[in-house]
């Protein structure tokens, strides 16, 4: 007996889903912090995860724009740091570096090589279009993919089911139960699996409840688990 997928299309969110992105951020703001002679360390680190998502979170309440997001958390860290420099240039730098990591979630390129050969794999992003188009390029996993899609691209973010819609209709997908989201955040990847009439797969490694009345229609704490959900024993 061979194995079959529930699903012909598995949609992954890229950052802390397959991709490291803590790992890449931390080491992208150290090295721009010390070309542009500033001092780094786990304060400045922390203090920059912090003001950083705060505005993560306040694009995907699409209260502000890609754009200004990427410039306005150097703008506050450096308030925060006492740092008087130039945040748009930083910003720059700092990107062209991040963009150089693809570092991979541990289990995620066994995890893919796996499922493509079952399902269509596809990357759904709220980041920003340069840095993830260049890291995925460089990634182990490119080959296991049938397209990237990301929020700077398309004009709509997650959770917004206009970027859903988008997704769908360059795929051509017409059956949405047969279609898995996996992702890590419950506000973007969940509720917009939710808002698109999807199955979706939150990705909690670090255990964390869910306080937000989301529903979820699977749960992993490790990126294999995600085989028994997707896989199955063909019936002869």
């Amino acid at each position: 007996m061979g194995l079959i997928s529930k699903y012909d299309y598995i949609l992954f969110d890229a950052d802390n889903t397959l991709f490291d992105y803590d790992k890449a951020e931390a080491a992208a703001l150290e090295k721009t912090m010390k070309r542009f002679g500033y001092f780094c360390d786990d304060t400045t680190r922390a203090t920059y995860r912090i003001v950083n998502q705060n505005l993560w979170n306040q694009f995907e309440a699409k209260d502000i724009s890609i754009k200004d997001l990427q410039v306005e958390r150097f703008s506050r860290l450096f308030t925060e740091l006492g740092i008087e420099g130039d945040a748009a240039a930083f910003n720059l730098t700092y990107l062209k570096t991040l963009a150089d990591s693809a570092h991979l979630i541990d289990g995620a390129e066994e995890l893919c090589g796996v499922l493509s050969k079952y399902s269509r794999l596809v990357i759904v992003t709220n980041g920003i279009s340069m840095t993830q188009h260049r890291r995925f390029d460089r990634s182990a996993i490119k080959d296991d993919f049938e397209a990237l899609f990301v929020s700077e691209d398309i004009g709509f973010r997650k959770p917004q089911v206009e970027f859903f819609k988008y997704v769908f209709s360059a795929l051509q997908i017409r059956n949405k139960n047969k279609v898995l989201i996996v992702g890590d955040s419950l506000t973007a990847d969940i509720q917009g699996g939710e808002n698109a009439g999807i199955a979706t797969c939150w990705y909690n490694p670090g255990k964390k409840e869910n306080h937000t009345g989301i529903d979820v229609d699977f749960e992993i704490g490790h990126l294999a688990e995600l085989k028994e959900i997707v896989l199955a024993e063909e019936l002869n």
